[in-house]
């Protein structure tokens, strides 16, 4: 029988500070039945002037103060229904006096935002820039330019009157009711005629080139950064068909009349699913080249997925903020499903599972749903995204596609403009299904960890009975025990036999009799359960695995475990792997086993297939595998891809981080030739630094310096401030981390936080303490993170610092984080 389960039986480790304590969603003592706002933006001053008209109504219909979020403004007076009102401000909140059970204030104020809304205008690095404004609501960053309450709890109709440069485009949410020139400026009036939670109002003004598309029932808008028109099909022409594949789905039509979506520069995020104006990131457009292996595809039907999950329905609190992120990484990947097929599917489900561990192993673990936490940011993380992806999907395999759909549908059509939390959730699953979930909720969404699965396979020839004995080896931050029903597939040369058990015990056995020898054993073939899975098994049954099994989750898993066992036989498995296997994933993870095998066999297998692959995905996985290898054959295959125009800006990339591996200075000036090659995102530049970096002599220090400069763009940038850690700290280090500490650009401030973590150096210290009250609370929080983990290794010691097994670990975080900020590729590492 399985453990009795509770909320919070394991609460986690590594997330919560000492003063951490509980939150809870504030009580408002009105509705807003309209907001509207008028709005004067001025580029010069980074500012805004407004008068907001909130029509409110009192619950208790009785008199009483009002409270409105209002963070950093200068507020000039409040009238209510055309009469001045006694009103209070203290910086963060308005309150007046309200003596009618329903009435229209009216708030004149000024603003100029720290955070909520940002000003981008040209500077050294980008002279030729067009000014922008735009805002980003999420959390609760509207409230530094429009008074509102700024909770999602509360929805409300909104309208936007905004006054800009004439030359400016504008995209709000809504319905665009007019557009009025008047000399030099521009009104602009959006009307979104349903409730929405505040946090999801959008103002995005700037030069841009519209596309427009009709779908079904619904306009589709794309607004571009000039230049960019020609290729904009290559991030967005699938939209409409994301959005009718939803539709289809969940049962519920796009509930709005139009979908915008706006590419801005510096966007702190990758994307943002603004109520029908989603803003994305600039990052994510480009070419015919790029587009062999990047795909805009993953970004753009997370934020759509979102106008049902997020949007229309909305999470309650930040504590069940899976409702909106969960769901909608989710419904990514079940688009990718539709589009590409299973494997592809199947292949995103396993990466997710790795951001997660990632997160798990080298942070900290805590419970989806907690209410323990400092700022709401903290929340969007690897457990909310893809954790509680995973965990969703193993909810629609325990209640059947049919039924898990049913319970969707009605979730949406209950909940439809309004909030909802996890019990609501829960309870509308339980009734479409008549099941009783508790239990697994219990396990997945309020306690930490995960489980954690090992299995055993013993033939017995003279009985014809195969054993399996499955253990739950999870550690003492996850249940001792997890209930769950899991496929178990036995293959037996053609024929394949199938069963389901149901896991509750630590160990168990289960015995199979067959009338022949088993192959092997599949557990879990389509990872439709959410643990981890690992096997006791030699080489040649792992070889057999990757060869002849159907089901792409068990072949990735032979590849891995062939990687870490080395040897001819895994060699020679993972070699015809990568020149074989008819899925691309497998491929490119064969490749990397091979890097991990290391040694001569291994070295000419990946010199040979990269001799043969096409694939960019597969090659790239190649370049970082010959990465573990330091011989001149390596280095000359390395340095011909590097040169080579006809390779993708990505596999380019992958090859300068290798030959910068060789640590050898003669390759600094190959690297030095394609510096500046144009690229996507700057793909090959970042590769040379970082290469450069590995490389690791003075002169290699030299050029990465130069371009942490103000006047480099912002993905170099950041890559080249983070490069700075792999560097024995001098005094010129610090200066430039101290000095880029104070930059105005989000993402710079983020790369010296990882520069720091890099080194691990107490010098480093002051540079983070500098960022511990930065404006957004997400550089916060990595800054004390990374300052409490290099006080930890100074109270250890030095014999303890001289193990660098943990430093390189949190290295690799950082190569992954460089990725991150230059590979727009999972929405996971996006936003919050």
């Amino acid at each position: 029988m399985c453990p009795i389960v509770h909320h919070y039986a394991k609460p986690g480790r590594g997330f919560v500070y000492p003063e951490y304590a509980s939150n809870y969603p504030p009580e408002y003592n009105y509705e807003v039945k309209n907001y509207l706002l008028h709005l004067t933006v001025d580029f010069d001053r980074r500012s805004v002037t407004g008068r907001s008209e909130i029509h409110i109504r009192l619950l208790k219909g009785q008199p009483g103060w009002i409270e409105l979020d209002a963070s950093e403004m200068r507020i000039y007076g409040v009238s209510v229904d055309g009469r001045p009102v006694e009103w209070d401000y203290d910086g963060r909140r308005l309150k007046f006096k309200a003596e009618r059970p329903e009435l229209i204030a009216e708030i004149e104020y000024s603003a100029t935002p720290r955070k909520g809304l940002h000003f981008v205008l040209p500077d050294k690095a980008h002279p030729q820039r067009y000014p922008q404004v735009w805002s980003q609501g999420e959390t609760n960053y509207n409230r530094y330019w429009m008074p509102l309450p700024d909770h999602p709890v509360v929805k409300f109709p909104n309208e936007l009157v905004v006054r800009v440069p004439r030359e400016m485009v504008v995209i709000s949410n809504g319905d665009l009711i007019s557009k009025e020139v008047d000399g030099g400026s521009a009104t602009w009036h959006y009307k979104m005629r349903v409730p929405h939670s505040g946090y999801l109002i959008s103002l995005v003004a700037g030069v841009f080139e519209e596309i427009v598309e009709q779908g079904d029932g619904y306009v589709l808008r794309y607004f571009v950064t000039p230049g960019w028109r020609s290729n904009a099909h290559l991030s967005f022409s699938k939209t409409r068909k994301m959005i009718d594949f939803f539709s289809d789905y969940l049962g519920y039509r796009y509930p709005f009349n139009s979908y915008s979506q706006v590419t801005v520069a510096e966007f702190i995020f990758g994307g943002m699913e603004n109520t029908t104006a989603t803003t994305l990131t600039e990052l994510t457009l480009h070419d015919e080249k790029a587009h062999a292996d990047f795909s805009s595809d993953p970004l753009v039907a997370h934020e759509a997925a979102h106008q049902w999950f997020g949007d229309l329905v909305t999470c309650k609190d930040w504590s069940h903020i899976w409702i909106n992120e969960s769901m909608a990484t989710f419904l990514e990947n079940l688009f990718v499903r539709y589009d590409k097929g299973e494997d592809e599917f199947v292949y995103e489900l396993v990466r997710d599972m790795d951001s997660y561990l990632e997160e798990y192993r080298n942070r900290y673990a805590r419970p989806i749903v907690t209410r323990v936490y400092k700022f709401p940011s903290e929340l969007f993380d690897a457990h909310a995204y893809p954790k509680g992806g995973l965990i969703v999907n193993t909810l629609r395999s325990l209640l059947g596609e049919e039924v898990f759909r049913k319970g969707l549908n009605l979730f949406l059509k209950r909940f439809e403009y309004r909030v909802a939390d996890t019990d609501d959730f829960r309870k509308v699953m339980e009734e479409v299904s008549g099941r009783n979930l508790e239990r697994f909720f219990e396990q997945f969404f309020y306690n930490a960890g995960h489980p954690s699965l090992k299995v055993q396979e013993k033939w017995d020839e003279e009985r014809g009975l195969l054993t399996l004995k499955i253990k739950q080896t999870q550690s003492d931050d996850s249940l001792e025990a997890y209930w769950l029903p899991i496929k178990v597939e036995i293959k037996m040369g053609d024929l394949r036999e199938s069963l389901q058990v149901e896991l509750s015990e630590r160990e168990e056995t289960i015995v199979v009799p067959l009338k022949r020898r088993p192959d092997y054993v599949c557990v879990d073939p389509h990872f439709e359960v959410f643990k981890t899975l690992e096997y006791e098994r030699s080489d040649e049954v792992w070889g057999r695995v990757l060869r002849e099994e159907e089901h792409v989750y068990c072949r990735i898993l032979a590849a891995r475990a062939l990687g870490k066992l080395g040897g001819p036989v895994a060699i020679e498995a993972l070699r015809e792997a990568v020149l074989k296997d008819p899925f691309w994933g497998v491929a490119a993870e064969a490749a990397r086993a091979l890097g991990e095998c290391g040694g001569e066999m291994a070295k000419s297998s990946l010199l040979e297939c990269l001799r043969s692959v096409k694939n960019p995905r597969v090659k790239r996985a190649l370049c970082d595998a010959l990465g573990h290898f330091r011989d001149e054959d390596v280095a000359m295959a390395l340095t011909e891809v590097l040169m080579n125009d006809e390779e993708s800006y990505y596999v380019r990339q992958s090859a300068a981080i290798s030959l910068g591996k060789k640590r050898d200075g003669r390759y600094r000036d190959v690297l030095l030739k394609v510096i500046d090659k144009p690229s996507h995102n700057h793909s090959i530049t970042v590769g040379v630094l970082r290469g450069l970096s590995e490389i690791g002599d003075e002169e290699s220090l030299r050029v990465i310096i130069r371009y942490t400069r103000d006047d480099v763009p912002t993905v170099v940038r950041a890559a080249a401030i983070i490069c700075l850690g792999r560097f024995s700290l001098n005094k010129e280090i610090i200066d430039v981390l101290t000095h880029a500490a104070r930059s105005e650009n989000f993402r710079i401030r983020q790369a010296v936080i990882a520069a720091c973590r890099e080194t691990m150096s107490p010098e480093v210290l002051p540079v983070l303490n500098s960022l511990v009250d930065d404006v957004y609370e997400m550089n916060r929080r990595s800054a004390r993170d990374v300052s409490e983990k290099i006080r930890s290794h100074m109270e250890k010691g030095s014999e303890y610092r001289m193990l660098r097994e943990e430093v390189e670990k949190l290295r690799e975080e950082n190569r992954k984080l460089v990725d991150r900020m230059t590979l727009i590729s999972k929405t996971v590492e996006l936003k919050g």
